[in-house]
C-alpha cells in the first residue's frame, strides 16, 4: 500500500505451509517468510520499519481467490507484537478487485493425414489451433515411425499467434534423425501446446497424442 504522503506499507497473510488462507483467527502466528512449517506467518513492514522477531494474531473474516493466487476479496484484522513487547500495531485490510479473468486455454488437432517427402526425407505435418486469449504458443513434439524393425524419429518446434474466435492453422517439417527418411505409413506424433498466460504471467501448456498416416509426397 503506498500513501499520497510517501508512506509505504506491506502486510503479509500466511496459513501454515500446504494449506490455504481461510476464514478464520490464527494465534501464534510468527514472523512471515521466517516462521516454522506448522505455524501461520504474519508480517507488517513501512516506512522502513518492521519487526526483527515477532507474535502475531490475525483473523480472516472473508477470502476469495481466483487462479493462481488473485486476490479477488479479502478482509482481515491483525495484532502484531515485535519482539514479544507488550505494545501492538493493530489494523485491519480489505481488498475488493473484479472478478478473476478466466485462465488462457488452449486447444492443439493435429490432422490425421500428412506426407513423407521423397525428395528430403520430412515428415509434413498440419493441425489448428485454438486459444481464448491472444498469445503466441509455442509447438514442439516428435514423429516416430517403425519401418522394417528400424526407428524413424526427428522433433519439431514453431511458434503461432493465435487469436481467439477462430482456428488457427499450422504447418511443420520433421527433419529425421539419422540417415533413414520418413516413409508413407503410419506413425506417432506426440505435440505440446505451450503459452503464456497474459492475465496471470504464468505458463499453460497442453498435449496431443495422434496417429498421422503419411502418404509420399
Amino acid at each position: 500500500m503506498s500513501g499520497a504522503n510517501g508512506d509505504n506499507w506491506s502486510a503479509d497473510f500466511a496459513a501454515p505451509r500446504g494449506t490455504a488462507l481461510a476464514p478464520g483467527t490464527y494465534a501464534g502466528a510468527l514472523r512471515y517468510p521466517f516462521q516454522p512449517l506448522q505455524a501461520p506467518g504474519f508480517s507488517l513492514t513501512g516506512n522502513g520499519r518492521g519487526c526483527k522477531e515477532s507474535t502475531s494474531t490475525f483473523t480472516v473474516e472473508n477470502a476469495v481467490f481466483g487462479p493462481s493466487g488473485y486476490v479477488q476479496e479479502f478482509d482481515a484484522t491483525f495484532e502484531q507484537h515485535c519482539e514479544n513487547g507488550a505494545t501492538a500495531a493493530r489494523g485491519e485490510v480489505h481488498i475488493t478487485n473484479p472478478p478473476a479473468p478466466a485462465e488462457l486455454g488452449i486447444g492443439v488437432k493435429v490432422a490425421t493425414s500428412g506426407t513423407a517427402s521423397t525428395l528430403d526425407g520430412k515428415a509434413g505435418l498440419t493441425g489448428t489451433l485454438e486459444c481464448t486469449e491472444p498469445a503466441t504458443v509455442t509447438l514442439s513434439g516428435t514423429a516416430t515411425q517403425v519401418k522394417h524393425n528400424v526407428i524413424i524419429r526427428g522433433s519439431y518446434s514453431t511458434q503461432v499467434a493465435c487469436t481467439p474466435g477462430a482456428a488457427v492453422p499450422w504447418q511443420v517439417a520433421v527433419d529425421p534423425v539419422g540417415t533413414t527418411p520418413f516413409q508413407k505409413g503410419q506413425a506417432e506424433i506426440v505435440t505440446r501446446a505451450t503459452a503464456l498466460d497474459p492475465n496471470y504471467n504464468t505458463n499453460v501448456s497442453v498435449s496431443d497424442t495422434t496417429v498421422v498416416t503419411l502418404t509420399k509426397a
